[in-house]
């Protein structure tokens, strides 16, 4: 039997969405034989970007959606996890006891790329490690 190579989930951009998109997260790791610490640190830095996407992503009165998407290949043993959303990426002035979301995933992921052309699509590369 193959392993899935590929996650693709969309959720409405609410707060119960982070846990539900986690969870096939790890779930897909798992089945994909990705190692406990790997996947911690993966879910850790994803955590941090879909926390920041559903928090900010949209006004308070506006409905919207956010997408996860995750690939692991085998050229480079790595894996590529894409959170994607509609709106509008604002960078903001450092407040006291928040915005360290960025620092955790620099720190977990090995690339992070933020692509603001069309929402915001914000993509981390993991290096992979099978247990």
């Amino acid at each position: 039997m193959t392993k899935p190579s590929e996650l693709r989930v969309r959720k409405k951009a609410q707060p119960r969405a982070a846990g539900l998109l986690r969870h096939a997260l790890d779930a897909f790791l798992r089945s994909n034989g990705i190692d406990p610490d790997t996947r911690i640190d993966i879910i850790t830095a994803v955590g941090e970007a879909l926390a920041n996407s559903i928090e900010h992503a949209y006004a308070p009165n506006k409905i919207g959606h956010v997408e996860l998407r995750a690939r692991i290949t085998d050229v480079e043993p790595r894996i590529s996890v894409d959170i994607i959303d509609g709106g509008r990426f604002i960078s903001r002035l450092p407040q006291p006891h928040r915005g360290f979301g960025f620092r955790i995933i620099r720190t977990a992921a090995r690339t992070m790329r933020i692509d603001t052309s069309a929402g915001t699509a914000i993509r981390l590369e993991f290096d992979s490690a099978r247990a």
